[in-house]
Formats: C-alpha cells, structure tokens, sequence
C-alpha cells in the first residue's frame, strides 16, 4: 500500500501555494500601517501650517506631510514662511 500524495495533486497543490502568496502579500500589506516616508528633498522651503488652532513651522512641505502620517495629524500650509513672521493681521484674512 502506498502512501502519500499522488504526482499529479502534489503539482496542484504546489501551483495553488504558489498563487496564493503573492494574493496573500497584497492582502497583508493592505491591512498593515501606513508607510510613511522618511526622507525629504534638501531644498530648505520654511512653511507655516495650522492643525486645530496650532501654528507650527515646518522645514518644507515635504517635512509637514512626513509629520503629518507619522503621528496621523493634519497640518496644512497656510503660509511659504514662518510663522514667527505671521502679523496678527495676517491671520484674521485668513478667517480661522
């Protein structure tokens, strides 16, 4: 009496796993974190961004929206300088 598994299932069954994987990865990586970039351009482009009444520089815009996946916030540009340099008439155009 034999045992094990006949040649031709053992080619189903190999050809079946071997579909599954790749299905599987995509599955899995869709339902993983966010992968959020660690790396930005070196261009030095200092934007003021305003997340819930907060005021917050950032190097560049690329460095914001780094912040921003990282710690699930929503900055968002307000102005192409910092804020230290924002007057409080600036602000009230903006109609926060």
């Amino acid at each position: 009496m034999k045992t094990g598994l006949a040649p031709g299932f053992k080619l189903i069954f190999l050809t079946l796993l071997i579909s599954i994987g790749p299905i599987y990865g995509q599955l899995f990586s869709l339902q993983g974190p966010n992968k959020c970039h660690d790396v930005c351009p070196t261009g030095y482009r200092v934007v003021c961004a305003l997340h819930d009444g907060c005021l917050r520089t950032f190097a560049s815009s690329c460095v914001m929206r780094m912040y921003n996946c990282k710690y699930q916030k929503d900055y968002r540009v307000i102005y192409k300088r910092a804020c230290e340099f924002i007057s409080n008439e600036d602000l009230k155009k903006l109609e926060l």
